[in-house]
């Protein structure tokens, strides 16, 4: 019995997160693949934007290219800002943990508790 790999945009679009993950170096550039607004279309293309804020803008990523290749689609890169969900996004590259990460943003927020509320 034969597999079928079904490989479809959601498919893709998940392995390009993936592979941006694994470029990312610290908290702030893992925030940014997570966040990624990340398209592929059924003609070979992809476009990726992320936050400009958290990921460099002049850092590559070679898992993202390779994955790319591997799938056979084109990449188009774009940034944006305001995305970010706190103040003081360069926090994100100061630690490779998540912990260490929020336990930094509760400081700069005065030592405010995270509120549970929605609006």
């Amino acid at each position: 019995m034969a597999l079928t790999m079904d490989m479809d945009a959601r498919k893709a679009e998940l392995l390009l997160r993936a592979a941006l993950l694994d470029d990312a170096s610290n908290v702030g550039e893992r925030l940014a693949a997570l966040s990624a607004d990340i398209k592929v279309d059924d003609d070979g293309d992809a476009w990726i934007t992320l936050d400009m804020d958290l990921w460099p803008e002049d850092k590559e990523s070679p898992e993202v290219e390779a994955i790319a290749k591997l799938l056979w689609i084109e990449i188009d890169w774009s940034a944006t800002d305001g995305t970010f969900p706190f103040a003081w996004p360069d926090l994100g590259a100061q630690s490779d943990k998540t912990t260490t990460y929020f336990k930094s943003v509760l400081d700069a927020y005065g030592g405010q508790r995270p509120s549970k509320e929605t609006e």
